[in-house]
């Protein structure tokens, strides 16, 4: 878990407020924290904050944000694929100067574009600039398993993985959404998405999947980049369903465990914890 943050508008981010956001996301990742301030050709200033959580490349030469031929990154999540993506990269003639699953992902971005995210296997929501065209994007995950919240002030634009970032990005205190907070009181969990309103008043959470791209000169526009398909196979029989399932869980299993440091489970019980502990304890008799 890592926080990002960052406002793009007509007016810089102040020191102090860019402080009191890094503190805000401070919990999420207290190994490093970082920010970058740009000012675009049309006078439009933006500041990236990100505070880090090392699991994937402890050193310093892996922080964010990270930047490669004027292309700026930060991630929130993990690319579970990133070695083989890296691979695939590496024999396309790309160096790489660390062994992070975000440096991929931004050598991944400059090689081949957006397309690069059905490349991708994980969890994420990140910001990504580039100065040479002055266009934000942001981007989450292909089932909004990573937060990413934004809000609008003015021609300014918000958007932090925690709700209270925003209000010290902002400068203002976050409106209470009233009628959602009584929708949630009520009837519960599961009316939170019936909708696109949260918890605040003009704070919305980027849809899953989605690109939201801002040009230099004010224009956002937000692109779906991916929708599940079904495809059905007429000869599939339980066995064979059985055996790809089982080789399914088992890989999504060992890409999740890649990490440079100790891990822990907290197993709940599901289908996926079970079968993580059949296959553990077969594989340790």
């Amino acid at each position: 878990m890592c926080g990002i943050a960052g406002l793009w508008g007509a007016t810089p981010l102040g020191p102090i407020a860019a402080t009191a956001s890094l503190e805000a996301i401070s919990h999420r990742g207290p190994d490093n924290q970082g920010h970058h301030a740009f000012k675009s050709a049309s006078g439009k200033f933006l500041t990236m904050l990100f505070s880090r959580l090392s699991i994937i490349d402890l050193d310093h030469r892996a922080d964010q944000p990270m930047r490669s031929g004027g292309i700026w990154l930060t991630l929130n999540g993990e690319i579970y694929n990133y070695r083989e993506v890296r691979e695939v990269l590496k024999s396309r003639g790309v160096r790489f100067r660390t062994a992070s699953d975000t440096e991929v992902l931004l050598e991944g971005y400059r090689e081949f574009g957006w397309a690069v995210l059905n490349m991708l296997e994980g969890m994420w929501a990140f910001a990504l600039y580039d100065e040479n065209s002055g266009r934000l994007s942001l981007c989450r995950d292909r089932f909004g398993e990573k937060p990413l919240y934004v809000t609008r002030s003015g021609a300014d634009l918000a958007y932090a993985s925690e709700v209270k970032a925003l209000s010290t990005l902002a400068g203002s205190r976050l409106r209470p959404n009233r009628d959602h907070i009584k929708r949630f009181l009520v009837n519960g969990y599961k009316t939170l998405y019936k909708t696109e309103e949260t918890f605040f008043h003009d704070v919305k959470e980027l849809p899953r999947a989605s690109l939201l791209h801002v040009d230099d000169d004010g224009t956002m526009r937000t692109e779906s980049y991916w929708s599940p398909k079904l495809d059905i196979d007429e000869d599939m029989d339980f066995g064979r369903a059985v055996a790809g399932a089982k080789d399914r869980l088992c890989r999504s299993l060992e890409l999740r465990l890649r990490a440079d440091v100790p891990l822990a489970f907290s197993l709940s019980g599901g289908v996926d914890s079970s079968g993580f502990q059949q296959r553990h304890w077969t594989s340790s008799a």
